[in-house]
C-alpha cells in the first residue's frame, strides 16, 4: 500500500487527507508525449483515477476530456487541465491519439465506434459493452479502422497477481484445478458529491447487471488468464438483499465449468460494510491464497523453487498503480504495432460468460456459454 501523506479509499481509490492528483503544472518544453482522452464521468471512481493516476507521468499526457454533463466535464478538467469538449465529434477530432472510455457502459459502443472512425486507438474501461454483439460492432469498427482496441481488466497489472502468474508459469502447480474469489464492496455513489446510489450504476439501461458484475467480471478475467481456459458451463444465483428498489442485483453467486475440466466460482455483491477480497487457486499439487485484509497477504504453497513448500508474502499493491501501468501497455501496444495484452476479444469473452450468467439466474437452471466468433 502507498505510505506518502495521502490515504486512499481501497475500494474507489478516493483521496483523504491532500488531495493531489489535480492539474498538472504547465511546461514551456514541448509536449512529446502520447496524447490520451478521457471520454466520460460516469463511471467515476475509474474516471477519476485514470486522470489520478496518469498525472505528470512520462509516457503519456491527458490533453482532452469530454462528458456532456457540465459539472461532470469540470470536474475532469479540474483534475487533468485538458481541453474541455460537450460534443463527441468534436472530441473526435481533437488531436488526441488514443482515448480511455470510462463513460457510462451503454454508451461505449457508440464511442468507440465514433473514435475508430476518427482514426483513434481506444482503451475500453471494463466491462466494454451492454451485450456480445455490441463487443462484436466494436471490434470490427477497430479492425476496420486499423486502431487498437485494449480492455480495461487492472486486475492483470496488479502486483499479486502477476507474481501468481509467475508461479503458475513455472508449472510447479500443475494442472489448475479451481478458484474461487469473493470480491464484497459497499454500493458506488451517484457520483462524488451526491450521496446517492440511483445512478448509472443501478440503472440496467446503462449497465449490463448490478452488483455482482462491480466485480465479478474481474474474476471470469482474471481466471481466464491465469489458467488459460474458457468458461463453459454456468450456475448462478443473483439477489436483491439490501436494495430491493433498484432493477439490478446487490449480490450474487455464480458456479462455473472450465474448459480443462476445471471449476470456479464467483462471489460478488454490493452490500458489505467494507472491502473483501480473497482468491483461493487449488492446482495438482498445490495452491495460491491472497487476502487484502488485514493487509495484501499471498501464500503460496508446493512451488519449493520459492525456496519452501509455504512461501508467504506481502505484496505492495493499489489499484491506481495498475491503472497506470495498464495505460503504459496500451501507450506501448500503440508505439510497438504489437497486440495488446488485453484484447478486444478477451472482453468480448468476459460478456459472454456475464450474459450467460444472468440467463442461469433468471431461469434458474445451468446453461451452456456459447462462443462466437470474433473475426
Amino acid at each position: 500500500m502507498r505510505t506518502d501523506s495521502r490515504r486512499f479509499d481501497e475500494v474507489t481509490g478516493e483521496t483523504r487527507g491532500d488531495e493531489g492528483g489535480g492539474t498538472p503544472r504547465a511546461s514551456a518544453k514541448p509536449d512529446s508525449r502520447f496524447r490520451l482522452g478521457i471520454a466520460g464521468y460516469d463511471l467515476w471512481p475509474h474516471a477519476v483515477n485514470f486522470c489520478r493516476a496518469l498525472a505528470n507521468v512520462d509516457f503519456a499526457h491527458i490533453s482532452a476530456v469530454w462528458d456532456e454533463d457540465p459539472r461532470h466535464l469540470a470536474r475532469l478538467v479540474e483534475l487533468t487541465g485538458a481541453a474541455a469538449y460537450t460534443d463527441l465529434h468534436a472530441f473526435c477530432r481533437s488531436d488526441v491519439q488514443g482515448v480511455i472510455i470510462t463513460a457510462r457502459t451503454s454508451w461505449r459502443a457508440h464511442i468507440a465506434r465514433a473514435m475508430a472512425a476518427a482514426g483513434k486507438h481506444i482503451l475500453s474501461d471494463k466491462p466494454m459493452a451492454m451485450t456480445t454483439t455490441e463487443c462484436l460492432e466494436i471490434l470490427h469498427a477497430c479492425r476496420q479502422a486499423g486502431v487498437v482496441l485494449m480492455g480495461g481488466y487492472n486486475f492483470r497489472f496488479w502486483n499479486t497477481w502477476r507474481l501468481m502468474k509467475k508461479v503458475m508459469e513455472t508449472g510447479e502447480l500443475g494442472e489448475p484445478l479451481h478458484l474461487y474469489c469473493a470480491y464484497n464492496t459497499g454500493m458506488v455513489r451517484r457520483s462524488e458529491w451526491e450521496d446517492t446510489y440511483d445512478s448509472y450504476w443501478t440503472d440496467p439501461a446503462a449497465t449490463p447487471g448490478g452488483g455482482w458484475l462491480t466485480h465479478g467480471d474481474h474474476a471470469i478475467d482474471l481466471t481466464r488468464w491465469l489458467f488459460g481456459v474458457e468458461f463453459i458451463e454456468v450456475l448462478a444465483n443473483m439477489r436483491k438483499l439490501r436494495y430491493p428498489q433498484y432493477a439490478v442485483e446487490d449480490y450474487g453467486v455464480a458456479h462455473f465449468v472450465l474448459s480443462n475440466g476445471g471449476t470456479a466460482v464467483v462471489h460478488s455483491d454490493a452490500i458489505s460494510p467494507s472491502i473483501r477480497l480473497e482468491v483461493v487457486v487449488i492446482c495438482q499439487n498445490g495452491g495460491m491464497s491472497y487476502t487484502i485484509k488485514p493487509e495484501p497477504r499471498l501464500k503460496v504453497w508446493g512451488a519449493p523453487s520459492l525456496g519452501a513448500n509455504t512461501v508467504e508474502y506481502a505484496v505492495p499493491e493499489h489499484w491506481l498503480d495498475a491503472l497506470r501501468e495498464m495505460t503504459r501497455a496500451f501507450v506501448q501496444s500503440v508505439a510497438s504495432g504489437a497486440p495488446p495484452p488485453i484484447t478486444g476479444e478477451d472482453n468480448m469473452r468476459v460478456i459472454e460468460v456475464v450474459e450467460a450468467a444472468y440467463r442461469s439466474a433468471r431461469e434458474g437452471r445451468g446453461i451452456v456459454i456459447n462462443h462466437v466468433p470474433a473475426g
